[in-house]
């Protein structure tokens, strides 16, 4: 251990972290199942956007945590109609605590992250949009949904959180789902309160190790897309710390 370097090695139990550059932790052999290295993790990530001594210098951070300091993580942004789509319509939908806004830009992905549907609002509130099944006749190119894929929605590139009244499912060809959603305005604001805390951090640390056939999974924790809540969901958040709405 140097304690003026803030330097901590544990041969004993594989691990070693260094909090001028906390983001190593995600590569020890632990299990990140463990709640107590969760809560190591996130003090290390409070401790470095709170301290200049401690901050990272310029790359310290892998690769994949650069990355998720854009926001969601979306698949391919490039759409493919087909001639088999579902109409989701919402009527009371809302970014940020209002009504859509005119103008607000709706998409849809399916389980592949890939672009199924996009729409504008035209009526503050509304939103109608074709979400689109794969062409079974184009093997080489993945248009959309199939039947019972469960789809996610952004609103202006925000993680949107669907609501019901039905399940958000491409159900078949020529049906209608009426899926109203809700979004913030400031990416990590789980909670819609206008900034990002340690209450969104707890949203999804509360949803841990959950995967898309748990009953307790939510895509809206599920920052990355990928399946299950885990460490780089919370580190989205963590990414975030402390920013606040602006009118």
């Amino acid at each position: 251990m140097e304690r003026g370097g803030w330097r901590i090695e544990r041969e004993d139990r594989r691990w070693k972290a260094n909090l001028q550059s906390p983001f190593s932790i995600l590569h020890s052999p632990i299990s990140m199942r463990r709640p107590w290295m969760l809560l190591l993790c996130l003090a290390c990530l409070l401790a470095t956007a709170q301290s200049p001594a401690l901050s990272p210098v310029e790359g310290a951070c892998p690769e994949p945590f650069d990355k998720l300091r854009t926001g969601f993580v979306e698949g391919t942004d490039e759409l493919h109609p087909t001639p088999w789509f579902v109409d989701f319509v919402g009527e009371q939908s809302t970014l940020g605590g209002q009504p859509l806004p005119v103008g607000a830009v709706i998409r849809a992905y399916d389980p592949s992250g890939v672009l199924a549907g996009r729409t504008e609002v035209t009526l503050s509130g509304w939103y109608l949009m074709a979400v689109y099944g794969d062409d079974p006749l184009t093997e080489e190119l993945d248009e959309g949904a199939v039947s019972g894929d469960t789809i996610t929605f952004t609103i202006n590139d925000q993680p949107a959180v669907p609501l019901g009244p039905d399940p958000p499912v491409w159900v078949g060809a020529g049906e209608r789902v009426h899926v109203e959603l809700e979004a913030c305005t400031l990416f990590g604001d789980l909670d819609c309160d206008c900034d990002v805390d340690v209450a969104d951090i707890m949203m999804v640390a509360s949803r841990w190790s959950c995967q898309r056939e748990d009953e307790c999974y939510d895509p809206r924790y599920d920052l990355d897309g990928d399946g299950d809540i885990d460490i780089v969901d919370i580190m989205q958040v963590a990414a975030h710390w402390g920013e606040v709405c602006y009118p």
